[in-house]
């Protein structure tokens, strides 16, 4: 769908709980339905969970072809800064772009850990190159996502946009770019979540994540069963029981 307004599942979300707080962040055409389950099963355990919503994501198509990265990390710091007000702790994920705009976040703000679901880390050829060249030709111009895209996102029950925009798209090439080149910025314990049935370039960024960054205390897993959008799908409970084990033990305060 090309159109997402007044659909149950595009609204942010915060569950207020205790002083350890994590901030989740869905991914590119995506909305926080992403990660709302896993939000939620975190806030049973007595953690506080926020869950923004990308600018021009779950509205319209149109909306999101006049949006940057900028304008995605300025969302992503304001929920940031609301889990400061009401926590001791803070851990930041995020699936796919919303992992890059974690990581970017990990090079700047103080973190507790980073969670990162399926982040890019590389694009297939010859996006890098070809997208930034085109994409100021064809800043309104969008693509219709994989038949298996399409029919993964309508089996699981995925809200997202059913066309890739092309002007967007070509801010998260240079955020790619940018981070491959911050890596070693990142320190804090990091927990990197991979499905194995993602395209392969996509496999390939969460081994160069976990060698990469400077964390002391790193963490790889990989879904045997699990595509792209993996906190939606096959796997989704252990993806929940993975991430919450990971913040009660970096965390100070949950008991162990």
């Amino acid at each position: 769908m090309s159109i997402l307004k007044n659909i149950p599942g595009v609204e942010p979300f915060f569950y207020k709980r205790g002083k350890v707080g994590c901030l989740l962040c869905h991914g590119f055409t995506g909305v926080p339905h992403e990660v709302h389950e896993l939000g939620s099963y975190l806030s049973e355990k007595g953690i506080t969970t926020i869950g923004p919503r990308l600018p021009g994501h779950g509205t319209t198509l149109k909306d999101m072809q006049k949006t940057s990265a900028k304008d995605w990390y300025s969302e992503y710091l304001k929920a940031y800064s609301i889990l400061q007000k009401h926590c001791q702790e803070i851990f930041i994920g995020g699936l796919s772009l919303g992992g890059l705009l974690t990581l970017k976040c990990a090079t700047e703000k103080p973190v507790k850990g980073v969670i990162s679901l399926a982040t890019p880390l590389k694009v297939k050829f010859p996006t890098m190159t070809v997208l930034p060249l085109i994409a100021p030709l064809l800043q309104n111009a969008s693509v219709k996502k994989s038949k298996r895209d399409l029919e993964y996102q309508q089996k699981y029950g995925i809200i997202c946009y059913d066309r890739d925009p092309i002007g967007p798209a070509k801010f998260v090439v240079k955020l790619i770019k940018e981070m491959r080149s911050r890596l070693k910025e990142i320190t804090a314990p990091i927990l990197i979540i991979q499905g194995l049935k993602d395209s392969n370039w996509i496999i390939k960024s969460a081994k160069i994540l976990m060698e990469n960054v400077s964390s002391q205390e790193r963490e790889l897993v990989f879904l045997e069963q699990s595509p792209h959008c993996f906190t939606i799908g096959p796997e989704k409970e252990k993806v929940n029981e993975i991430v919450y084990e990971f913040i009660r033990k970096k965390s100070d305060i949950l008991e162990k």
